[in-house]
């Protein structure tokens, strides 16, 4: 006999983290943990073919109700955080997934998988057969034996008593004794305080059980563990009662109603089409040797799934929000079933106290064991600086559970010497000895790893040889569900558990005598490190089940978080600026500003300081007169852009020099003074910071420095783009969508002409002019064609008639007639602006046609300035949300397809709709046809854009040549 029984529970949780979420088509029912979960049990069952085959096998599953542990310590298990909202619906579709497979469920009132799979471990071993135990749950290794195994199919790893050996110091039959005294964070079990496994073998392994050390506790040496052992010898007794695995659980289902069965198609097809598993249902059918179009769909399960799924539970009674369900099912709205659950984590009490601060690798170890038998874990990084290319890693958070946290200090140092920051302080870890502890655990893919903004230490440690993978962040989730909101961890707190965090500025001060984290005592440090990992943790289990119930699941798994390690390669990889030639331009604008100031002071007759505001508007409204000046609530005159470009526009020479005079001095401060200081000593590149939850549309935004304001439309500003250089033997590639918003409209607004001429690669601002102002495209005069370009574009931006009269310059009562005119021939855009105005309204929010949602929480201002902007806005955010997307579509695509193709590009920058890659001499050609296919083919799958895009690419040694 050869007894297989698989850890129901590992599988559902494994398979939830290891895959991104899926939703049924039909209905949109969380199925993506019932899909991996159908894929390992197939998968098991191939593998284990031939004389290796299970006789006997079935799926052990946690009952929902407590165990018979609970009655003698009712605090068992009673720290648990939640289950996954998304997560909920899938544990009773499981069941019905193994019964569909042909292998027999069980579960059993009053205890826990664990102990019905060392009753039918015994029960096969004192038959003479063998057991393979597929999990690893670390409770389950005091069952291993020459007998019995474990198998961890994630790693194709088995688990025998050497392993057990190696994980606790002693063999498995004395796995219950280590236990009894290091206790289980996780499962509430309290053992003994400070002693973690590692201290536990070494005195089981000298005194040989928990009784027989108890009974001799007052000859240990060390004071602490001594007086510990005496004061919690119960503690540790209980704690084994909780550890010790039943063997005798008067099963319901005897060893012969575990004999293996086929699998049945006639079973197992009606399952897999109602769950809608298509791809998988192919897979398994040619396996088969069956046609699947010969059955049916399971009626009743199609039917009824949501029913199935709202009446299991997976096990997790006590766990303190074990009741959360799902939000549908029970009839609250998504945002009264978050708050619902944040209170549940908010009770948790935040104890700076209780956080741990891990200086020694054995409490390491415990903790990364914790991690293992979670399967996730919350993690930060603390460092000396916001640069994540240039700062060096202090210390490292963690977190398992709400309410438990550890720090893990490298760095500190004791802040004596001015100079040099003093030496470093005794009691820290070293930090090679750490990372490779670590870095299995943070490259493990059945771990999840959970932060907020994970970029950022996605790039730090990425420094120190680790890919974090897979990973869920805080941030993202809430921008997929909120927008551009207050996204910040210390909001979130705020506004989700009620909690504020220990304020950064509380701990280092402010301006010049800020101190670096690394001079922060590790004792404070722990507090607020700890604490950072702790809240992390809380926001993802209020917010992550908020991506089901409110369909924003899509939008982040495939626009937000593939973008975010994405982003880290870019800022990590930096580009090349030239320095004499930002040298060369700073002299330049300085000659030009010193030039311009001359002329204006010129014109006045009297010298003044261009930059002072008020010394400008006393000369244009107060000695010069000129009409149409304002006053500020200071009282001083209003000398704004807009004040001078209306001016300016009306002839006023002295405007347009002192508009030329700040664009050249902001070139030279922002730009050509600026960016040397940017440039990393490293790698002598310049590395930006990319903020992908920053604009509402989706658009990313850039800082230190930011490059997505180079100025692209004068001359001078293109100049500050030469200085940006390929590297030597390196090429720069410039690929920019090509009026990528108008296309978007003529998708979003079926405007047939519009749809038409891009389709037919007709220049579309003479197309329109043509439509407009029936004039024939050929020949066409310059002028009409600019007029009809400015209208296109302010269309999408909710251009007013006055507006565009200024742009054009001409009267309002002509762009008027402009304006009504185009919408005359194009009336399906004014269909779409209205539609837009009262969906906003209704909603509260637009929409891009990838889903993502835009909030508008003013939609029904009372203020009409206020709602006039909204309706402007929700016009244009979907088309510039829509092309966002799609840009971050294309990025995230990009890196695997080009590694398929053996194209070595590096992607570098982005800016709105351009991407920058720098390419080796030589593959130009083929790199910009490559580039330019997936660009323009990254709607696809997903949607299939009803306008073709197009992608204008070019090669050159600077980006203003490339561009």
């Amino acid at each position: 006999m050869h007894l297989l029984l698989v850890d129901g529970s590992t599988f559902i949780f494994r398979a939830y983290h290891a895959l991104p979420p899926l939703t049924r088509k039909s209905d949109g029912l969380p199925v993506g943990a019932v899909s991996g979960f159908c894929t390992m049990l197939f998968k098991l069952t191939e593998d284990l073919k031939g004389d290796d085959a299970p006789t006997h096998m079935a799926v052990i599953f946690d009952h929902s109700g407590k165990s018979f542990r609970n009655d003698f310590f009712p605090e068992y298990k009673g720290h648990r955080p939640p289950a996954p909202e998304d997560l909920v619906p899938q544990f009773g579709l499981t069941r019905v997934a193994a019964k569909a497979f042909s292998i027999l469920g069980i579960e059993q009132e009053g205890f826990e998988a664990d102990d019905l799979i060392a009753t039918y471990t015994e029960q096969a071993v004192a038959a003479g057969g063998r057991v393979t135990i597929v999990s690893t749950d670390k409770d389950l290794m005091q069952l291993v034996n020459d007998k019995v195994c474990l198998l961890d199919t994630l790693k194709n790893r088995w688990i025998g008593p050497d392993e057990v050996a190696e994980k606790f110091g002693v063999g498995p039959e004395k796995v219950v004794e280590v236990q009894s005294l290091a206790g289980d964070s996780v499962d509430n079990v309290p053992g003994v305080p400070g002693i973690g496994i590692k201290t536990a073998a070494e005195l089981i392994n000298t005194y040989g059980d928990l009784e027989n050390l108890l009974a001799n506790a007052s000859e240990i040496k060390q004071n602490k563990r001594r007086e510990n052992l005496i004061e919690f010898a119960e503690q540790a007794r209980i704690s084994h009662r909780l550890v010790t695995l039943k063997r005798d659980v008067p099963v319901l289902h005897p060893l012969d109603d575990l004999v293996r069965q086929p699998m049945a198609p006639a079973a197992l097809v009606p399952f897999l089409k109602a769950m809608e598993f298509n791809t998988f249902l192919r897979r398994v059918a040619g396996l088969l040797d069956t046609d699947p179009d010969a059955f049916e769909p399971d009626p009743e399960l199609r039917a009824h799934a949501r029913e199935i799924a709202a009446g299991e539970d997976e096990g997790h009674a006590s766990d303190p929000v074990a009741d959360h369900g799902v939000a549908s099912a029970s009839g609250e709205g998504p945002a009264a079933h978050a708050a619902k659950i944040a209170a549940k984590i908010a009770a948790i009490p935040v104890d700076h106290a209780a956080y741990e601060c891990i200086r020694d690798i054995e409490a390491l170890n415990r903790w990364i064991a914790m991690i293992i038998d979670k399967g996730h874990v919350a993690v930060d990084t603390e460092t000396t600086g916001l640069d994540n290319q240039q700062a060096d890693l202090v210390g490292i958070c963690l977190s398992t559970e709400p309410g438990n946290g550890a720090y893990i200090p490298l760095l500190h140092t004791d802040g004596d010497d001015d100079m040099f920051g003093g030496g470093k302080v005794e009691g820290q870890l070293d930090t090679a000895e750490v990372i490779a502890a670590l870095k299995p655990v943070f490259e493990d893919p059945a771990i999840l790893k959970i932060l907020q903004n994970a970029k950022y230490d996605m790039g730090l440690l990425a420094r120190y040889g680790i890919n974090l993978t897979p990973f869920d962040d805080t941030m993202l989730i809430s921008y997929a569900v909120d927008g551009a909101r207050g996204n910040g961890m210390d909001a979130l707190a705020e506004e989700w558990l009620g909690h504020t965090p220990i304020a950064f500025k509380d701990l280092a001060g402010t301006g010049k005598n800020q101190k670096t984290f690394d001079q922060i005592s590790i004792e404070e440090a722990t507090k607020y490190a700890a604490e950072d990992a702790d809240i992390t943790l809380r926001l993802w289990h209020v917010l992550k089940p908020r991506l089901v119930a409110e369909r924003a699941t899509t939008v982040y798994e495939t626009l937000d978080r593939p973008l975010a390690p994405v982003l880290a390669r870019m800022e990590a990889r930096g580009i090349s600026v030239d320095r004499q030639i930002l040298s060369r331009l700073s002299g330049d604008f300085a000659q030009r500003a010193a030039a311009l100031e001359a002329e204006a002071q010129e014109m006045v007759g009297e010298p003044f300081n261009l930059g002072s505001p008020k010394q400008l508007g006393e000369i244009l409204f107060g000695k010069m007169g000129l009409e149409g000046g304002t006053k500020t609530k200071s009282g001083q005159w209003a000398t704004g852009v807009s004040v001078l470009d209306d001016l300016a526009a009306k002839g006023e020479p002295l405007a347009q020099v002192i508009l030329d005079w700040r664009g050249v001095t902001k070139l030279k401060s922002t730009y050509s003074d600026a960016l040397p200081n940017y440039i990393n000593p490293r790698t002598n590149r310049v590395h930006t910071s990319y903020h992908q939850a920053a604009v509402a549309t989706g658009r990313l935004s850039s800082t230190d420095p930011n490059l997505q304001n180079i100025p692209v439309r004068t001359e001078d500003g293109r100049k500050i783009r030469t200085a940006f250089v390929a590297a030597p033997g390196m090429t720069l590639i410039s690929a920019d969508y090509s009026q990528i918003e108008l296309r978007v409209l003529a998708h979003i607004a079926d405007i047939a002409a519009l749809k038409d001429a891009f389709a037919n690669g007709l220049d579309i601002h003479a197309m329109t002019a043509s439509e407009m102002f029936h004039v024939p495209i050929e020949g066409m005069d310059p002028m009409i064609r600019r007029r009809a370009k400015a209208i296109n574009f302010g269309i999408i931006y909710g251009i007013s008639a006055f507006g565009l009269a200024n742009q054009l310059g001409i009267p309002r009562g002509e762009a008027s007639d402009y304006i009504k005119a185009y919408f005359e021939r194009f009336p399906g855009i004014k269909d779409y602006m209205e539609a837009q105005k009262e969906a906003v309204k209704r909603e509260g929010y637009v929409t891009t046609i990838f889903g993502r949602k835009i909030p508008f929480p003013n939609a029904n201002s009372k203020n009409p300035s206020e709602r006039s902007f909204v309706e402007r806005a929700s016009i244009n955010a979907p088309i510039q949300g829509s092309a966002a997307d799609i840009i971050r579509r294309a990025m995230i695509q990009m890196e695997p397809a080009l590694a398929a193709q053996k194209i070595p590009a590096d992607m570098l920058l982005q800016v709105h709709d351009e991407l920058i890659f720098e390419v080796p001499e030589g593959t130009e050609e083929k790199a910009i046809a490559a580039i330019a296919s997936i660009m323009e083919k990254a709607p696809e799958p997903a949607l299939k854009l009803s306008v073709p895009l197009q992608v204008d690419a070019k090669a050159a040694g600077n980006w203003d040549e490339a561009h």
